[in-house]
């Protein structure tokens, strides 16, 4: 892989991780319209009177949290593949991965009191914008210059970029 890519690969990735201290760092709670099984831990609609795989009735409401926006934001991106990112930054193009950081945000099923001002959503949209300034400002290099990584060294030299 080039060095430019893995750099704003690199880059990428520390962004994606830096959400994670932001996000704990915001103590407020706010209520949700969602409730809670106690028994098996899923996310319920408020209007739930019972969990149906586990059967259980004791659905307190759910609150976001310092705890539940940092899990909700792994899970999301786990599900876009963004997670763990020892395995995915490697492996997807910087188009592909700002990609899958929209897919991220717009996939994000999020719903609490605090409206567009939940931490979480306050977090992923600036991501999003440091994502996009950082897709943008990646040097690009001249593809008749493209070598292999082993030949990376001799193109690099070329006087087309």
């Amino acid at each position: 892989m080039n060095i430019c890519i893995k750099r704003t690969l690199d880059e990428l990735e520390i962004e994606l991780q830096s959400v994670e201290l932001s996000l704990r760092n915001s103590s407020r709670c706010y209520e949700t319209s969602q409730l809670l099984c106690i028994d098996c831990g899923r996310t319920l609609p408020g209007q739930a009177k019972k969990c149906h795989p586990c059967h259980n009735t004791e659905l307190p409401q759910r609150y976001c949290t310092s705890d539940t926006r940092v899990a909700d934001y792994f899970a999301i991106l786990r599900r876009v593949e963004l997670w763990p990112t020892a395995k995915r930054f490697g492996t997807y193009s910087v188009s592909d991965t700002a990609f899958r950081f929209t897919c991220a945000k717009t996939d994000l099923k999020h719903n609490c009191t605090a409206g567009i001002n939940c931490p979480l959503l306050v977090n992923l949209n600036s991501l999003l914008e440091r994502v996009d300034r950082i897709k943008r400002n990646m040097n690009g290099f001249c593809l008749r210059c493209i070598r292999e990584d082993d030949e990376w060294e001799e193109s690099k030299k070329c006087a087309h970029i």
